[in-house]
């Protein structure tokens, strides 16, 4: 086993997923980019980086749970240690992969959350649909963090089995998530700053945390 791999799913992020990237390479060994069918030029961005950065494309948009998957299947065949999940819009901050990877090794952990600050640069919606999913895991699964819906996380590839996701969405990092709970897998947490640029409105939204939350339902009888 050999070092960390970065796993970056990016759709439609031309605009800063060389950068993340570029970023995440000053700290790993690899970093895996994965397109989910982005119709921006957002391969084009990434196609023409040298190593340690690997760009790989799904033709079509599969969704983020699938890109996560293609880059850890990746991360196996490429014989990480430990693999870092974050995401291409730079709401995470590459400089800290090496806090968690420090975290994990220092406290004999398996599993790294982040938990962002939230506060005032947090859209309203954003912390409220946080608050009741984070509440929702706690109560139902026993997950003690203030951000399970965040991306940015780090694992060693020992625990991928025990936590594979089904979820093709957004939604298979929280039910990832919720396996490291269900299953005992030892896990901590970091802080992160938050970040949000002027009009970083996309992503998830409240109609997606009221299916999210229908679905914690269901997995805390199936997982």
């Amino acid at each position: 086993m050999k070092g960390i791999a970065v796993v970056i799913p990016a759709y439609n992020e031309a605009a800063r997923v060389a950068e993340v990237a570029l970023g995440a390479a000053q700290h790993a060994e690899f970093v895996i980019v994965v397109d989910d069918g982005s119709t921006d030029t957002t391969w084009e961005a990434v196609k023409g980086l040298s190593r340690p950065i690997y760009p790989l494309r799904h033709r079509i948009n599969m969704g983020k749970g699938s890109a996560l998957k293609t880059g850890c299947a990746a991360a196996l065949r490429l014989g990480s240690e430990i693999i870092v999940m974050m995401d291409a819009d730079g709401q995470h901050p590459p400089e800290y992969i090496p806090r968690l990877v420090r975290h994990m090794r220092e406290n004999n952990l398996d599993f790294v959350f982040t938990e962002r600050s939230h506060g005032d640069r947090m859209p309203f919606v954003r912390r409220a649909g946080n608050w009741a999913v984070n509440k929702a895991a706690l109560h139902l699964f026993g997950l003690r963090t203030n951000d399970v819906w965040c991306g940015f996380r780090a694992f060693r590839l020992s625990c991928l089995p025990a936590v594979a996701w089904r979820a093709r969405d957004y939604s298979g990092e929280v039910q990832m998530a919720l396996s490291v709970a269900q299953k005992g897998i030892p896990y901590g947490t970091v802080p992160i700053p938050t970040i949000y640029e002027t009009g970083a409105a996309k992503g998830v939204h409240i109609l997606h945390g009221l299916k999210l939350l229908g679905q914690m339902a269901v997995w805390r009888i199936t997982l």
